[in-house]
C-alpha cells in the first residue's frame, strides 16, 4: 500500500473520537451491553488499522479509556467536554502552536473504512474536505485551515459546508459508500456482514449473527442464532 506522503503536501494527524461510556446504544434492539461495547472496540481497532501508516493517530475521549482496553499501544487525549467542544479545543489548541499538521478527524464507528478511503480523502482538494454519512451526519473531515470549526449537531454535514461557506473556506466533498456508512442502528449491522473486512465482522458472526437471504425488503435483513430477527 503507497504512503500517503507521496500524495499530500502536509503531515496529517488523524483523530478517532472514541465514546466508551453506554457504547453504540442505538444498537440496543440487537445487542446487549456487553456486546455492543465488543463490537464498539472491534470496529475502532478497525478504524485503527485503516488509518495506519498514514500519520500520527490520536483517540479523543472521555477520562477513563486506556491501551489495554484498546489492545493496541495508540496515544490518548482525554477530555470532559461533549464531541464538539473537545474537537474544538483540539483543533484550537493545533493552532496555537503554529498548525504543525492538518488534522483528519476519522468516526469510530466506520467499521467499512479502508486505507483506499483515507488515501481517497487526503487526495481531495480544498482547505476543508467532508465525507458525508447517510442521514446528514459528517464522518470524515480533513481540516487544512485552522480557522475551521466542528459542528456536530443534528445534520451535521449541511452545517459543515455553511460555515466554510460564512468563513470563506473552499469546501471539498468526499463520496464513499464504505466511509459513508456508520454504523449506529440494528439494520446497519447487515452492511458490516456483507461488506466487513476486520474484527467487528468476525465478531458479529462469534455471536451468531447472518445475513437473511430475504434482505431487508423482503422483511429480512440480519438474523441472530435463537435471537434477534431469527427467520
Amino acid at each position: 500500500m503507497p504512503r500517503i506522503a507521496t500524495l499530500v503536501h502536509r503531515s496529517v494527524r488523524i483523530v478517532v473520537p472514541f465514546k466508551r461510556s453506554d457504547a453504540k446504544s442505538r444498537l440496543a434492539p440487537a445487542l446487549a451491553p456487553e456486546e455492543r461495547m465488543l463490537l464498539a472496540f472491534a470496529m475502532l481497532r478497525d478504524v485503527l488499522e485503516a488509518v495506519s501508516g498514514f500519520g500520527k493517530v490520536t483517540i479523543l475521549s472521555r477520562p477513563g479509556l486506556d491501551n489495554a482496553d484498546i489492545g493496541c499501544d495508540v496515544e490518548i487525549v482525554e477530555s470532559e467536554l461533549n464531541l464538539n467542544d473537545a474537537l474544538n479545543a483540539f483543533i484550537a489548541d493545533e493552532a496555537m502552536q503554529g498548525w504543525p499538521w492538518d488534522i483528519l478527524i476519522v468516526m469510530a464507528d466506520l467499521a467499512l473504512l479502508t486505507q483506499n478511503d483515507v488515501v481517497g480523502i487526503l487526495s481531495c482538494q480544498g482547505d476543508v474536505v467532508l465525507c458525508p454519512g447517510r442521514g446528514g451526519g459528517t464522518n470524515m473531515i480533513l481540516i487544512r485551515a485552522p480557522e475551521f470549526r466542528t459542528c456536530y449537531r443534528g445534520l451535521s454535514f449541511p452545517r459543515h459546508l455553511a460555515y466554510c461557506q460564512r468563513a470563506g473556506l473552499k469546501a471539498d466533498v468526499f463520496e464513499s459508500y464504505r466511509a459513508g456508512c456508520d454504523i449506529d442502528c440494528p439494520e446497519d449491522l447487515a452492511e458490516v456482514l456483507l461488506h466487513g473486512r476486520g474484527e467487528a465482522r468476525a465478531l458479529l458472526e462469534e455471536m451468531g449473527f447472518s445475513v437473511s437471504e430475504k434482505g431487508r425488503g423482503g422483511g429480512g435483513g440480519i438474523g441472530k442464532i435463537n435471537s434477534y430477527l431469527h427467520e
